[in-house]
C-alpha cells in the first residue's frame, strides 16, 4: 500500500491507523502548492482531484476518501485490534462514528481553513464545532477511554485530528475536559507519535 499525505490532514487518521496495524506501507508527501509528490511526481496525474488521503492498494485501486480509506484499513486488518470484526453490531457503531465525524466534525472546519472566510462565517462555524464536541465530551463522560470504549478504532484516529484542527483554528480544546484527556491520551500511543514525527508534526 501507499499513502499519499499532507502533514496535519485528514490523510493523518489513515496514517495512524495503518501504523495501529503493523502491516508495512510506503508514505508518500504531497505538496499541496504545486501537487508535486517528494520525488517531484505529478500527483494530479494519479489522483486527479488531488485529494488526501489517497490510498493505494497493493492492485492499484484508490481509496480517496477518508472515511472511505478508514474503513478499507477496518475492514482489512480488524483482526490486528483497530476495529470491531466486520458485520457485528460494535463494527455497525463504529461506522455511525466514523460517518457523524466526517459529516459533523470534518466538513465544519472548511471555512477555518479558507482565507477568504469573514470574522462572522468564522465565529458561526466554532460555535457549531463547539456545539459538536459537546457531544464528545458527554460521550466520554461515562468513563470510556475511546470512543468504542476502552479498546481503539479507527475512528479515534479521526476524532483526534478535528482535534489537532479545533487547537490550530483557536478552539480550545481544554474547556472540554474529557475531550482533553482523550486527547492526551492518543498523543501517548506509539502509533499517534511515529505518525507525527514522520509527518514533521512533532518537535523533537
Amino acid at each position: 500500500m501507499i499513502l499519499y499525505y499532507m502533514p496535519g490532514a485528514c490523510s493523518l487518521s489513515t496514517h495512524i491507523s495503518l501504523r495501529e496495524t503493523g502491516e508495512h506501507f510506503n508514505l508518500v508527501r504531497i505538496n499541496p502548492k504545486n501537487n508535486k509528490t517528494e520525488t517531484g511526481e505529478n500527483f494530479l496525474s494519479i489522483n486527479p482531484d488531488g485529494n488526501v488521503p489517497t490510498l493505494k492498494l497493493p492492485d492499484q485501486r484508490l481509496i480517496t476518501d477518508c472515511a472511505a480509506a478508514l474503513s478499507y484499513v477496518a475492514d482489512t486488518f480488524w483482526h490486528t485490534g483497530i476495529s470491531p470484526e466486520p458485520g457485528s453490531p460494535r463494527r455497525a457503531e463504529m461506522d455511525v462514528l466514523l460517518a457523524e465525524i466526517e459529516r459533523e466534525l470534518h466538513v465544519q472546519f472548511a471555512p477555518l481553513h479558507q482565507k477568504t472566510t469573514d470574522i462572522v462565517a468564522r465565529d458561526a462555524a466554532l460555535a457549531r464545532l463547539a456545539v459538536e464536541f459537546e457531544k464528545y465530551e458527554t460521550l466520554f463522560s461515562d468513563g470510556r477511554k475511546y470512543l468504542l470504549g476502552r479498546a481503539f478504532s479507527v475512528a479515534d484516529a479521526y476524532l483526534f485530528v478535528a482535534i489537532n484542527w479545533a487547537g490550530i483554528s483557536g478552539l480550545n480544546i481544554f474547556r472540554w475536559p474529557h475531550v482533553g484527556d482523550f486527547s492526551d491520551r492518543m498523543r501517548s500511543r506509539p502509533s499517534v507519535l511515529a505518525a507525527l514525527r514522520a509527518e514533521g508534526l512533532l518537535a523533537e
